[in-house]
């Protein structure tokens, strides 16, 4: 199945327009908050993951949390900017379009998005195979939010 990536321009712009991205006070422990939960669900997950055999579709929940600790990443940095937004594709699109120097790829992020939506709304499972597919990405896109996360707390 292929999926079919929105264009951030114009995602950016009608989760503008339609009121989804909305501005909110900075709050720093919450920022906090949000990065530490990630950091652990992650290292949860990452011990966890060595006993999962390859044929296994246990690797479906091992995607799931990186791409919750992701998600929770994205929300912490743009609450530095005094920002929230009602779903995820509009977090996404608000950090892609506000944040260029992030490096973010857009497309990487619908796709897993998309992914997520099939899990919990359509009973997709994943393999090892297509978990090994993206744990680079992954993997690249949490450490930049971390860093970034981590200079901006100082």
């Amino acid at each position: 199945m292929k999926l079919i990536i929105d264009n951030l321009d114009s995602t950016y712009k009608s989760c503008m327009s339609n009121g989804m991205i909305k501005e909110k006070t900075i709050d720093i422990e919450l920022i906090r908050s949000l990065k530490l939960v990630a950091e652990q669900g992650i290292r949860f997950i990452n011990s966890k993951s060595k006993d999962i055999p390859k044929h296994s579709t246990d690797w479906t929940f091992v995607f799931r949390d990186y791409y919750e600790a992701l998600r929770g990443l994205i929300e912490a940095y743009i609450l530095f900017d005094g920002i929230v937004a009602d779903n995820h594709q509009c977090k996404n699109a608000y950090v892609c379009f506000r944040h260029p120097e992030l490096e973010l790829d857009w497309a990487f992020l619908e796709t897993i998005r998309l992914k997520r939506n099939a899990i919990n709304y359509r009973g997709q499972l994943l393999k090892y195979d297509d978990w090994k597919l993206l744990k680079l990405k992954f993997g690249l896109h949490i450490n930049a939010l971390k860093n970034e996360i981590e200079k901006k707390l100082g």
